[in-house]
């Protein structure tokens, strides 16, 4: 029975952090971008997006490393990596180390644009604490935290297997 109840409530975590991203992502995140004035990378997919955000945590890297990380093979990355390059969205530098590879990094101006998104998702997730109360909040909060610090470590033990 303790089974059963477990992968329940593991079930309802997915489902509902499942649901926070599709309501952030289909509602959230699209006014927000409709209500900035000078958004460069409105035709930017989600998937740009997803992967910049993944980029931004191990940059600068090789492309080995971003495909890796991605789960995607070296060429698909690299047509990826072209087409956020020319939205902007990622630039390539050589390695001062190793004049032969290029680094990938998220472009400043995507970056000042993902801050910027952030902060109006923060504003948004405040208007939470007034509905769920700041003890759950806090719980949350905590809980999240933990998590952060293991995917972190996970991602980071990951792309030293690289």
């Amino acid at each position: 029975m303790a089974d059963e109840e477990f992968r329940a409530k593991v079930a309802f975590i997915v489902e509902t952090d499942g649901l926070l991203k599709d309501y952030l992502e289909s509602i959230v995140i699209k006014k927000i971008k409709a209500e900035m004035v000078d958004d460069l990378f409105e035709n930017v997919n989600a998937n740009h997006v997803h992967a910049a955000l993944i980029l931004k945590n191990i940059s600068p890297c090789a492309l080995k490393k971003f495909a890796s990380t991605m789960r995607m093979s070296k060429a698909a990355a690299s047509a990826l990596v072209e087409r956020m390059v020319k939205a902007g969205v990622v630039q390539r530098e050589a390695n001062p180390n190793n004049r032969r590879e290029i680094l990938l990094s998220v472009s400043p101006a995507f970056d000042s644009h993902v801050k910027e998104v952030r902060a109006a998702m923060t504003e948004w997730f405040e208007t939470l604490v007034d509905k769920i109360g700041v003890e759950n909040f806090n719980k949350w909060h905590t809980v999240m935290s933990a998590l952060n610090s293991v995917l972190r470590e996970e991602i980071s033990s990951e792309n030293q297997d690289v």
